[in-house]
Parts: structure tokens; sequence; C-alpha cells
């Protein structure tokens, strides 16, 4: 039995689109020059990678950007295909402590933005 659908389709982008749209971006950024330049600057001469965080050895790091990427918008490919100066290999362990800091911090702000009342304003 097939699935239904519980998007409405639009006229234009729908959010299923955009994340589609995203999802194939960040593959192609997966074969990026800067983002090799992470993985050959993290590599031991024992063939681990080291962490750049912790100094940790891993059998491999994650590259992560040091600034969040944030939402397809305007400025999205600039920030997501970045010099390697602004990326960093993280080990499993600092990267989900990353990833868990900046989700809290997002989650706080929606929870702001959706609290301020709009009449406060005129």
């Amino acid at each position: 039995m097939p699935k239904k659908r519980t998007e409405q389709r639009t006229d234009g982008l729908s959010a299923g689109d955009v994340e589609k749209i995203r999802k194939a971006i960040r593959q192609v950024w997966m074969w990026s020059w800067p983002r090799r330049l992470v993985i050959k600057r993290c590599l031991t001469k024992d063939g681990f990678s080291k962490c750049e965080q912790c100094g940790k050895k891993c059998p491999k790091v994650a590259v992560d950007h040091i600034e969040r990427v944030g939402l397809v918008d305007a400025g999205f490919i600039e920030r997501l295909f970045c010099p390697s100066s602004k990326l960093q290999g993280l080990c499993k362990d600092c990267h989900r402590l990353k990833t868990n800091e900046e989700n809290r911090e997002k989650r706080a702000r929606e929870k702001i933005t959706k609290t301020e009342d709009p009449g406060d304003f005129y």
C-alpha cells in the first residue's frame, strides 16, 4: 500500500523540496577540497586521525563547521563551502557535544522568539 503524503503540494518549493536540496548540496560538499584538507590535517603518521579539540586519536574525524551553516537561504552555499580554516576535525565525542550545545542554543532562541508578543513593538 503506498504511503500517504502528509505534506500539501504548493506552487514553488515546499519544505520537503528544500530539505532534498539541502541534502544534495551537503553531499556535494562531502567531496570538497577544504573538507579533504581538514581530514589530511588531522591525519597522524601512524594512520589514525587526531581530534583538533581534545587531541585524542580516533579512527576518523567528523569535519565540522566552526560556525553553524544554518538554514537554506541566500548565504547557505557560501557558509557551507568555506575555507578549511573555518572547519575543524573532531572526534565522535567532541562533535556530539558541540552539536548538542548548538541544538540547545537553537531551541532556546526559538523559544524566546515564540514567546515574544508582536504587539509589544507597536
